[in-house]
């Protein structure tokens, strides 16, 4: 069906929306949240506001044709020779002579009545066109505040991972001094204070690492809310991925296929084509019309109205073939029309598979986010508990510095996975609306 959640009010609130300053470069907030992030986004996107713009045009356009349609038209002329030959005055020669007697006023108001629907097929496809260019404006904005949401959470991963390199770093910093501390009470080995150190600056490097990454997000986070590339930022991201149960998929399937604008997009096309298809008909058809008219004739006082009665009303009904009427040509365009309409359905059906497809792949997706997250969670726990014990050991001597590194790296690789866990959660979460068609910006 038609995507037409959009009221007009709604549309106004939208136009304000995309009128209002999409910089942020002036604010003094520096501190994010993700939804208030995705409605920055939406705000400064470019993409956004041209397919605002193209529905205001396409609704204008369909105000326009409407209007055309059902309203009456109104001509008016005057008509005054000033200067030479006037033939109201069987051409008798004026020097620069205007006035009201020499001045014909013409006043005419004419309305359609019937013309075999042609009015309103125009009217429809107009409408149609506006539904359609509704249903791109949704397309866009989904696909824009998915992109903020990613970014949003790529930048928070990378916050975190800055977090665990940090700790890394102090690990690794601590566990130097203390192989230090042994090793010149004579119970480590040389080697063993080498192995340490070199873990040492192998963690400042991956700390290094990390704050690149991390500037490498926040530029793409900036850049899609008009801020100076290398702005700072600060984010209010989740710490959990909140309630890990499962949606049901069968009614969210059933769900995105009445929601996704790209589905109310395809219904539109067979529509159009459908409306197209009986226009074609309707053109290869006799015409019949019918109209109304009124006609006023205001003369100057030296012309006269010929006899006709002024002013002058009329209906005029009228049947005539459409203009190069053979049979074969508007057969065939008939034929093509109802072709498109075949072909549009077939573009409905492909559409359809590829929604349920989104959903079921999103779905998984989800799950298996959420399975990830609740094990990588459990392993950190294990794995810090895992290094506080070998901690204990290397300082009695009873583990060497092999085992030691190895639970260092355990721990901090937990960490790691299970930063990396929660933001997929998190991301999986908004996937998993956007296959539903969900707004992601509420």
């Amino acid at each position: 069906m038609p995507l037409r959640a959009m009221t007009f009010g709604g549309a106004v609130v939208w136009a304000l929306c995309l009128a209002a300053p999409a910089s942020f470069a002036q604010s003094a907030a520096s501190t994010f949240t993700a939804q208030g992030y995705v409605r920055a986004v939406l705000e400064a996107a470019p993409e956004v506001r041209q397919a605002a713009a193209l529905f205001e045009a396409s609704r204008a356009a369909w105000r326009s044709q409407a209007a055309s349609a059902w309203l009456p038209n109104l001509g008016f002329t005057g008509l005054a020779y000033p200067y030479g030959h006037d033939p109201t005055e069987f051409y008798r020669f004026q020097h620069w002579n205007l006035a009201r007697a020499d001045t014909t006023l013409n006043t005419s108001l004419s309305l359609n009545l019937f013309n075999s629907f042609a009015d309103y097929y125009r009217v429809r496809q107009a409408a149609l066109a506006r539904d359609s260019a509704e249903a791109s404006f949704s397309t866009v904005r989904q696909s824009r505040a998915f992109a903020g949401a990613q970014a949003f959470y790529d930048l928070g991963l990378k916050d975190r991972l800055i977090d665990v390199a940090q700790e890394g770093l102090r690990i690794q910093k601590d566990g130097y001094d203390l192989t230090r501390d042994l090793y010149q009470n004579g119970m480590k080995s040389l080697a063993d204070l080498l192995k340490s150190e070199t873990d040492w600056h192998s963690s400042e490097l991956n700390l290094a690492q990390a704050q690149a990454n991390r500037r490498q997000s926040l530029l793409q986070f900036n850049l899609l809310i008009g801020r100076p590339p290398d702005a700072a930022a600060s984010l209010e991201a989740e710490l959990d991925p909140g309630t890990t149960a499962l949606p049901d998929l069968a009614a969210d399937e059933a769900a995105a296929l009445g929601r996704r604008p790209e589905m109310a997009a395809a219904r539109l096309v067979v529509e159009t084509n459908d409306v197209a298809a009986a226009q074609a008909v309707r053109n290869g058809a006799p015409q019949l019309s019918l109209n109304a008219s009124y006609n006023r004739l205001d003369n100057g006082t030296n012309v006269g109205n010929g006899g006709i009665a002024n002013p002058n009303y009329q209906l005029g009904l009228s049947l005539a073939l459409p203009a190069g009427f053979n049979g074969a040509s508007q057969w065939l365009n008939v034929s093509s029309a109802r072709s498109q309409t075949e072909a549009a359905k077939q573009n409905l059906a492909a559409v359809t598979r590829q929604v349920i497809s989104d959903v079921h792949s999103a779905y998984i997706t989800l799950e298996v986010a959420f399975t990830s997250y609740r094990i990588a969670a459990l392993t950190e726990d294990i794995a810090r508990r895992n290094l506080d014990l070998v901690n204990e050991q290397y300082r009695q001597g009873s583990a060497d510095v092999i085992r030691l590194a190895q639970a260092q790296l355990d721990y901090l690789t937990a960490r790691t996975r299970r930063a990396q866990a929660l933001f997929s959660a998190l991301a999986s979460r908004y996937q998993y609306r956007l296959a539903l068609g969900e707004p992601l910006w509420r």
